[in-house]
């Protein structure tokens, strides 16, 4: 008997349908497709009879292709985190509903309901649909490869756990960590951080220049939350946008690099000044594919 999983994802503004997976179909549960799948897998009974507000609110099932081969459910999350890469937002898990299939049917066996953390709409999914060309090229480049960077995966996890984390300042630990697997060895480690993603992030001196100086306010907070200090909690609330914004794009600039060690990153970087993101490697191509990280990491922090 083969078991399968299914997403239903909130918090965007956006029409997730018009991303495109290679195993995956974003669906909204409003469409006619979504209908049809309820209807052969039994999940009309489940939606009407438990969930009457369902259909209500915006929502998209992340849907396997080919649910008639077997495949890891790591698979799905793998495509939802790299959803919340692309753009760092408050779209949440809603529910996870697993499937068998018998013979030639689907039939809609469990679900698992989440409450999502955060109902307000400011920092819900949304992007340029006018870039949806350029965004679907990225995911067509790099969606299937992006953990292949061994170095990489730490931060991922990092930064996609932090969105989980209901205490803002444990959240803004990790994405700090999340920057901090890009350099290798201790010392002189913040520095070397700043640097690091001020050659990697900006795009001329300027920007450059405005990363590597917030950084420090970034860090002169973390750290006062980790030795115990007296910190704001509302500018832990206002710098964690940054924070999410500024790996996010991190990580989107290596995954177009693929330099595939560390130690090789941290040497051509050593060579390079700010404005010289274009020559860490010959794979680098100019990737603005969320318009709202591009408007965040360049302006100065207070």
């Amino acid at each position: 008997m083969i078991h399968y999983t299914v997403l239903i994802i909130t918090n965007t503004k956006s029409d997730l349908s018009k991303l495109n997976f290679p195993d995956f179909d974003i669906i909204n549960i409003g469409s006619e497709d979504f209908r049809e799948f309820q209807e052969k897998t039994e999940l009309k009974d489940f939606i009407d009879t438990e969930h009457s507000g369902f259909i209500k609110k915006e929502r998209f099932a992340i849907i396997n292709k080919d649910h008639t081969k077997k495949f890891g459910s790591k698979k799905i999350f793998d495509l939802y985190n790299f959803l919340l890469l692309m753009f760092p937002s408050n779209l949440a898990v809603e529910y996870i509903l697993d499937f068998s299939i018998r013979g030639n049917k689907n039939i809609f066996k469990t679900s698992t309901r989440f409450e999502p953390r955060d109902e307000q709409d400011e920092n819900f999914l949304i992007f340029n649909e006018l870039k949806t060309d350029e965004i679907n090229k990225f995911i067509k480049d790099y969606y299937t490869s992006y953990l292949d960077i061994g170095y990489l995966k730490s931060s991922i996890q990092n930064y996609v756990s932090s969105f989980d984390n209901p205490y803002y300042h444990f959240s803004y630990i990790s994405f700090c960590i999340s920057l901090e697997s890009v350099v290798n060895g201790n010392s002189e480690l913040l520095y070397r951080i700043r640097r690091n993603l001020a050659v990697i992030c900006g795009k001329d001196e300027k920007t450059s220049q405005t990363i590597y100086r917030n950084l420090n306010k970034i860090y002169s907070l973390r750290s006062k939350i980790v030795h115990g200090s007296p910190f704001s909690d509302d500018k832990v609330y206002e710098y964690i946008n940054y924070l999410q914004s500024i790996v996010s794009k991190m990580i989107i600039e290596l995954i177009i690099h693929n330099i595939l060690k560390l130690d090789d990153l941290n040497y051509k970087l050593t060579s390079l000044g700010f404005g010289d993101r274009n020559k860490i490697s010959e794979n680098w191509t100019e990737t603005e594919i969320n318009d709202n990280i591009e408007s965040i990491i360049y302006e100065e922090l207070q």
